[in-house]
């Protein structure tokens, strides 16, 4: 995908539901979109001739050749999040391209310079709110708003991060879309079972197309981030600003082109760790990368029983509700990125855990922790054949946590000895009597696949 880092500030885009009365269109002036447009449309084309066409089997490509790629001014709604197929075209909005290439800059500044990068999907969601509500005042700015300089893209260490993840993206949308295209989906009906199918059957092309080619889809995961707050705040459309019932939350799931679910999500992780090793392939420790790309699955599984619940979108909802505009400037991060600083806090970061059970069976999984400034604590571990992800909050120096791994789950609680973990954990409501562990930070890469 050599042309895709080369232009991907260019080319970035999103696939998203259609949610009414969220019209953004007016955010960018219509001869900065006309020009979008123009230029893209042979970007994207040209990317898509020279990265995915090469990657599809001849019966593929046959069943996807009179598939055509168009780049128009908007969707039909002028929703920010409209990248969709429908009667032999995949459709890629200029104004959809835009506003992600430029959330996409702006999370890539704030992260190189120790911010906190949630607020760009906190501005997502209080620029929906405001479309809404104020359907013909002036939308915030996304760079101006979130306190990132019109030249962002000209740091290296921007450019170089955005290009990955931009040109991961793309290439994982359009597939995507075309998943949807070779199984002759029928991307207009409202039954949410077939719907959830459907889109977890075009993530699996996506995902498999691009592990023939030999890309993680990094990025991917800020995509379903900022798409979900864009559900969350589409939800006016039905409940008049206020939250509506579980059975409302699930229809409106339902009515979505293309729902953020806990199946989707989990299947997502599911098809990505499949291809770990293929993934791998061209590392020299390719052992080391499968299981690095494996914890990447995990991002996708943390969020994934979550991702239906009405109640956790409720308060996701209530909180952007009251969010000011001075709330979206930079601070400090919330989450702290591991490799990111000379020191890592405590909790935060990849350890190599080796775990002993109470029957005395041990195992080593590696264990990645995320921790933000507020003492919560989240992360996911595997060794390959295990997999799991871990919630927590430290209090007096000890970090107390819930597990989970398949069915089973329980508690636990672990100390920080300066670059080591030691702790136990226990069935139920028990922090100890299953087993103990201990834990080793692993050194930091010094360089990105």
């Amino acid at each position: 995908m050599r042309r895709c880092l080369a232009v991907a500030l260019a080319i970035t885009s999103c696939a998203g539901a259609v949610a009414l009365g969220q019209n953004v269109s007016r955010l960018y002036p219509h001869e900065k979109l006309e020009a979008d447009a123009a230029r893209w449309a042979e970007q994207i084309q040209g990317e898509y001739r020279e990265t995915i066409l090469p990657q599809l089997t001849d019966e593929e490509r046959s069943a996807l050749s009179a598939i055509k790629i168009e780049i128009p001014l908007t969707g039909h709604y002028g929703d920010p999040f409209e990248f969709y197929y429908e009667n032999g075209k995949i459709n890629l909005p200029a104004l959809s391209l835009r506003f992600y290439s430029d959330l996409c800059v702006a999370n890539a500044w704030l992260n190189a310079h120790g911010f906190d990068g949630t607020t760009v999907r906190d501005y997502v969601g209080v620029l929906l709110r405001e479309a809404t509500v104020s359907p013909r005042t002036p939308l915030p700015p996304v760079f101006h708003t979130l306190g990132v300089p019109d030249n962002a893209r000209e740091e290296s260490a921007v450019s170089n991060r955005a290009n990955r993840n931009f040109g991961n993206t793309i290439v994982f949308l359009l597939a995507h879309e075309l998943g949807h295209a070779l199984k002759k989906h029928d991307t207009h009906l409202r039954d949410p079972i077939q719907k959830r199918t459907q889109e977890i059957e075009a993530d699996a092309f996506a995902v498999e197309v691009m592990r023939r080619i030999g890309q993680v889809p990094l990025g991917v995961e800020f995509w379903f981030d900022v798409e979900r707050i864009g559900h969350v705040q589409g939800i006016r459309r039905i409940s008049a600003g206020r939250f509506p019932t579980e059975a409302e939350w699930q229809k409106y799931l339902a009515d979505l082109d293309h729902p953020i679910t806990t199946d989707r999500l989990e299947a997502l992780a599911v098809s990505i760790e499949k291809a770990a090793d293929s993934f791998a392939r061209n590392q020299t420790d390719q052992a080391l990368w499968t299981q690095k790309w494996k914890m990447f699955a995990q991002y996708f599984r943390v969020g994934a029983p979550s991702a239906g619940i009405g109640a956790v979108r409720r308060a996701e909802y209530e909180r952007v509700r009251d969010l000011r505009l001075a709330d979206l400037k930079p601070r400090k991060a919330a989450f702290t990125i591991p490799g990111t600083s000379e020191q890592e806090p405590d909790f935060n970061g990849l350890f190599a855990v080796r775990r002993t059970a109470a029957n005395g069976e041990q195992d080593t999984v590696d264990l990645l922790l995320l921790r933000s400034s507020d003492n919560q604590v989240i992360g996911g571990y595997s060794d390959g054949k295990v997999d799991g992800f871990i919630q927590g909050e430290i209090k007096d120096g000890m970090l107390h946590f819930t597990w989970r791994e398949g069915t089973l789950n329980g508690h636990g609680v672990t100390a920080s000895e300066g670059e080591t973990l030691r702790g136990t954990w226990g069935a139920g409501n028990a922090e100890k009597g299953a087993g103990e562990f201990n834990g080793v930070r692993q050194k930091k890469e010094k360089s990105a696949p």
